[in-house]
């Protein structure tokens, strides 16, 4: 499949791309959905294989799912060319190299770095397609390495940083930081992000607050911003 290149290219844009990381239960795809990070006037598309967004609200609307390539494309191209908010889900894909490559170079050929709504892209558990822990190559490479200029926004969930590219934690802005599963991995994020360790290590999922409701039940996080020292805990309720 032959897919056109994005178009006019703007250094301008300020970088926006995010990294969700934690263990189970620490609310990961949860944040994409109630951080705000993704703004209400945003156009989203998702990489969604065992739909943990499609029919749910995501600032504002609801995510519409599509479960073949070409009827998720055919919908996001003309959407984005409305210039009209949207939030497209594709999902019932198996969660290959190949399938993420494919979603990657669909997502790349809408960049338009003089859309007036950046396009945000989510990808749910992105260590599952990747195998190379100093580069992310190929079009889903490109989506975080070029696609700022092309108004493409990135967000990425994982639960351990160690099996993800660097391209990908050196390209993101900002950083959720959830429950970790060991302290080895605590200090990783500690030494890469200088975030201190005893912060990371004091965080809870919400599988170990079993015994509150579910609605009240709540995971802790650290939100790392661009400079040092700015980090900021938080709680998210799930079922909120």
């Amino acid at each position: 499949m032959k897919l056109p290149l994005p178009v006019n290219k703007n250094n301008r844009l300020a970088p926006e791309h995010v990294c969700y990381m934690g263990t189970t239960g620490s609310c990961k795809t949860t944040a994409i959905r109630k951080l705000n990070l993704i703004p209400k006037a945003a156009q989203v598309v998702l990489f969604d294989p065992y739909r943990d967004h499609a029919g749910q609200m995501l600032q504002g609307m609801k995510v519409k799912p599509f479960t073949t390539f070409a009827e998720f494309y055919q919908n996001a191209w003309f959407a984005r060319k409305a210039r009209e908010p949207f939030r497209f889900a594709l999902v019932g894909q198996e969660r290959t190299r190949e399938n993420l490559e494919l979603f990657a170079q669909m997502v790349w050929s809408m960049g338009d770095g003089k859309h007036p709504r950046r396009l945000h892209c989510v990808i749910e558990e992105l260590a599952k397609f990747t195998s190379n822990i100093g580069k992310l190559d190929g079009a889903a490479g490109e989506l975080w390495t070029g696609g700022r200029g092309f108004g493409l926004v990135m967000h990425a969930t994982f639960q351990r940083s160690q099996e993800i590219p660097k391209t990908v934690l050196d390209e993101s802005k900002h950083i959720y930081i959830g429950a970790v599963s060991s302290k080895r991995n605590a200090k990783y994020i500690a030494d890469y992000f200088d975030v201190p360790y005893e912060d990371i290590v004091a965080l809870k999922s919400g599988n170990e607050r079993d015994h509150l409701g579910a609605r009240d039940k709540y995971a802790d996080y650290i939100l790392k911003s661009p400079g040092i020292g700015n980090h900021k805990h938080g709680k998210i309720y799930p079922g909120r």
